[in-house]
């Protein structure tokens, strides 16, 4: 699943810094990163929540498991940052979300929405395959991959503290 986006997504694989010198990527700009460039190749089982490439952008070694309803369960990491907490993560083959919470959340939203055609799909807005629940903003969208749609939700939420979400998933058409 998601192959054409291989050549692509090496772009984005690129060593942090030619002088040796970890680079500091603003939390938004990681979190494109992460939801355009990563989560293709978690969904694919082509990236391990353990690559280097993670913890070069300072998540730590430690994978948590939480429950999720359309997946059952989600294995993630963090990292905790000046500028906000961000979550990597999901079910390989089904669901891969990066999670951001902080001060910077419009900053992120935006980023995520203007970053979206970088993965070179034809996105288009859709309905949420999902329930509609109290608190949360869901934008939904939608491209062909493959014999599949690949979605790409973004979750803002207020409470416990403001949050915004991308989750990338494949369905069947």
């Amino acid at each position: 699943m998601l192959r054409p986006l291989a050549a692509a997504v090496c772009l984005l694989l690129l060593p942090a810094s030619a002088s040796g010198q970890a680079r500091q990527w603003p939390i938004e700009e990681m979190a494109a990163d992460l939801a355009y460039g990563f989560c293709p190749l978690f969904l694919a089982g082509q990236f391990a929540l353990t690559a280097p490439e993670l913890a070069e952008r300072g998540f730590g070694p430690q994978v948590t498991k939480q429950p999720h309803p359309r997946v059952g369960e989600m294995s993630l990491v963090s990292a905790r940052r000046e500028d906000g907490e961000i979550a990597f993560g999901g079910t390989p083959g089904k669901a891969c979300t990066v999670v951001v919470s902080g001060p910077k959340r419009e900053a992120v939203l935006a980023k995520l929405r203007g970053s979206m055609a970088y993965m070179g799909l034809d996105f288009h807005p859709a309905a949420n395959p999902g329930p509609a629940i109290a608190g949360l903003k869901v934008d939904t969208f939608k491209a062909p991959v493959d014999s599949q749609m690949l979605y790409v939700q973004l979750v803002e939420t207020e409470r416990p503290m403001a949050t915004v979400a991308a989750q990338l998933f494949a369905m069947d058409n």
